[in-house]
């Protein structure tokens, strides 16, 4: 939501540096500020956490242990790795996480593109992008109260996240160029991807048992991260343009 708005911001700067560079000063500094704030202040484990008194570190040390979740240690356990290895959870949330980002890189790196086919400027591009946040934004907060509220809810929600972005692609592929505000509705439903692929994290965190499993499965989650993020720009052909059906149906 903040992006498109400040995307809209910095497509009225008439001066000084190229408008493009504004938008990596922006954000890189946000980033890196985060960054160092995250490393001054987020504590690697409970029996490290500050804000924390120490009999409630016990006890929460003690949670983690009866959850047989493993505490951060360096020592490798090679019967965890092959248990990853085994695991179908591994592999289920691997293809999961490479399916979710292949429609990411789309709604990120090419958003604007995408919304520019749809007949409007380049400013109108950003603030068009609100809306999608937006729906990204309160889906991750309704899944996150749901999954609170009910529990074992997370893969019927996760399941639900990815209909819906899903039901939006195929809008995007089915609707005709002149039902502009259809397809519109399409892109910004695709934002529920979001929900899906936080859900596989959650997921990683709390049914996955021992801190060397723990960190495997936790690596090939992000491998299929990237493997989608390669695999989305990909499908954007110059061919197809302002169309670009291929990326739609993928």
């Amino acid at each position: 939501m903040f992006g498109g708005l400040i995307g809209y911001a910095v497509g009225h700067i008439k001066s000084g540096l190229p408008r493009w560079m504004y938008v990596f000063i922006i954000f890189g500094s946000c980033s890196i500020v985060m960054g160092v704030v995250t490393l001054l202040f987020l504590p690697d484990l409970p029996s490290t956490a500050k804000f924390l008194k120490e009999p409630e570190r016990i006890i929460a040390v003690e949670r983690v242990a009866a959850n047989r979740q493993g505490v951060k240690n360096r020592h490798f356990k090679k019967y965890q790795a092959w248990q990853t290895l085994y695991d179908p959870k591994t592999w289920i949330l691997f293809v999961m996480a490479t399916g979710a980002q292949i429609p990411n890189s789309a709604l990120t790196s090419f958003s604007s593109l995408i919304i520019k086919s749809f007949g409007v400027d380049t400013l109108g591009t950003q603030y068009l992008q609100i809306p999608g946040g937006a729906v990204q934004f309160l889906s991750l907060l309704a899944g996150g109260f749901i999954c609170t509220r009910f529990p074992n809810t997370r893969c019927q929600i996760m399941t639900f996240a990815n209909i819906v972005c899903i039901i939006g692609a195929s809008m995007l592929v089915a609707l005709p160029a002149s039902n502009k505000w259809g397809r519109l509705v399409g892109l910004w439903l695709c934002y529920f991807q979001g929900l899906g692929f936080s859900m596989s994290l959650t997921i990683v965190s709390s049914n996955v048992a021992g801190y060397t499993k723990k960190q495997l499965t936790g690596a090939a989650l992000f491998t299929g991260y990237c493997v989608g993020n390669i695999i989305g720009p990909q499908t954007f052909k110059d061919g197809e343009k302002p169309g670009y059906h291929s990326a739609y149906v993928a």
